[in-house]
C-alpha cells in the first residue's frame, strides 16, 4: 500500500515529466512516468526536443521536412508514432529517418511520403533505395548488409582466381609440346614426364 509520501513523490515525478513537454505540444500522462506527446497540426517546421518518457508521439499534419540525425534515439520507451501529413524532403538529411523507421518494431504510421525533390514526389520514404539517395555521400548510406554482400563477392572472386591458377599449374605440369626447327623437330617433355620415364 502506498503512503501519502509515496503518492506525492509519484505525482511530483509525473508533474516534472509533463513540464518537459515541448511548448507547442500537449502532453498527457500514460501511467506513472509515461507520456503521450501530441504535436499534431501545430504548424511545426522542425521536430522539438522530446521527453525521454515519450511512449506515444503524434507529429502529423505539420510542415516538417526533415529530422535531425539522432533525434529519436533517446526515445527508448516509444511504442507508437505518427509522422504522416508532412512535407518531407527526401534528400540525404532524411536518410536517418528512413533507417530509424526500418529499425522500429512498434506500431507506427509509416505513411511518410516525399514532397521533394520533384523526382521523388509522392513516393513513400520506406520504399526508397540507396540509388534514390544518389547525391548523398556513400558513407551515410552504407549498412552492414552492404559490407556483407561486398565481402562475399570479394571472397568468391578470390576463390575463382585461385581455382583457375591451380588448374593452370596442373595443366602446365603435364604438358608436352613440340619444337619445330628447320628440317627436324623435337618432342619437348615436361621435367615431371622425364622423371617418370627414368
Amino acid at each position: 500500500m502506498l503512503t501519502s509520501a509515496g503518492l506525492a513523490l509519484l505525482f511530483m515525478l509525473n508533474l516534472s515529466s509533463v513540464k518537459l513537454c515541448p511548448t507547442s505540444c500537449k502532453c498527457t500522462a500514460l501511467g506513472v512516468l509515461d507520456l503521450k506527446v501530441d504535436c499534431s497540426s501545430v504548424q511545426l517546421k522542425e521536430v522539438p526536443v522530446l521527453p525521454e518518457s515519450t511512449v506515444e508521439l503524434h507529429l502529423q499534419n505539420n510542415h516538417l521536412t526533415t529530422v535531425a540525425p539522432g533525434m529519436f534515439d533517446k526515445l527508448q520507451k516509444l511504442k507508437k508514432v505518427d509522422l504522416s501529413g508532412n512535407s518531407w524532403n527526401c534528400d540525404c538529411h532524411l536518410a536517418y529517418l528512413k533507417h530509424w523507421l526500418e529499425d522500429q518494431q512498434f506500431k507506427s504510421n509509416t505513411s511518410v511520403y516525399c514532397s521533394a525533390p520533384d523526382l521523388l514526389n509522392g513516393k513513400q520514404l520506406l520504399n526508397l533505395t540507396g540509388n534514390e539517395f544518389a547525391a548523398c555521400p556513400r558513407h551515410e548510406l552504407f549498412q552492414c548488409k552492404t559490407f556483407f554482400y561486398r565481402d562475399i563477392c570479394l571472397v568468391a572472386a578470390f576463390l575463382l582466381v585461385l581455382i583457375l591458377l591451380l588448374c593452370t599449374v596442373h595443366i602446365a605440369k603435364h604438358l608436352n609440346f613440340w619444337i619445330f626447327t628447320t628440317g627436324s623437330y623435337f618432342l619437348q617433355e615436361s621435367p615431371r614426364s622425364r622423371l617418370k620415364s627414368q
